[in-house]
């Protein structure tokens, strides 16, 4: 495999290690921010509402949440089906406290707007790190990816010192 083609690759693992970790953020985020709550089916909750044992929800899309007279700390949910307006009209009649909400947006756009800046700070350190050590390191006989670890943080500092005190397998340019 050729030199080039190992730089390559490097760079795109260097690149891609911080964004699956970053996804791996995003995701434990929404995981906990979603806790631990009960799963009760439709028709559970609507008898809970008929039986008066439903103290509030919120509905988001087709999700509702909320919490029951008997343990008002503990959420649960349900799915509801699509275009169904009986549950909500029952709950409005027990005198339920009933919070809509709009949609949730989609899972990418928050993420992207989370990501994004990071990922724009990762690209313009590439360029503005990597691609002059580079060409050091390429001039000094050393293999120019490891100038991707340039990106690393104390191991670029360590970098510089081991090529700053190695024999360069090249000397500086003669002058004319």
């Amino acid at each position: 495999m050729s030199s080039a083609v190992k730089a390559v690759a490097f760079c795109a693992l260097i690149l891609l290690i911080p964004l699956c970790l970053i996804v791996l953020w995003a995701v434990v985020q929404r995981s906990a921010s979603m806790g631990k709550e009960a799963e009760y089916s439709y028709s559970d909750v609507y008898d809970k509402v008929h039986n008066g044992q439903l103290l509030d929800a919120v509905i988001q899309g087709n999700e509702l949440r909320g919490h029951l007279k008997t343990s008002p700390k503990d959420e649960f949910r349900t799915t509801l089906p699509p275009n169904d307006d009986d549950l909500l009209q029952a709950m409005l009649a027990a005198k339920v406290n009933v919070i809509i909400k709009p949609r949730r947006s989609n899972f990418l756009l928050p993420l992207l707007i989370n990501v994004g800046p990071f990922l724009l700070v990762t690209i313009v350190l590439a360029i503005l790190l990597v691609a002059p050590f580079w060409m050091i390191f390429k001039k000094a006989g050393f293999q120019p990816f490891l100038s991707v670890l340039m990106m690393v943080p104390f191991v670029n500092f360590v970098l510089i010192y081991i090529v700053a005190f190695s024999e360069w397998k090249t000397g500086p340019a003669q002058k004319a």
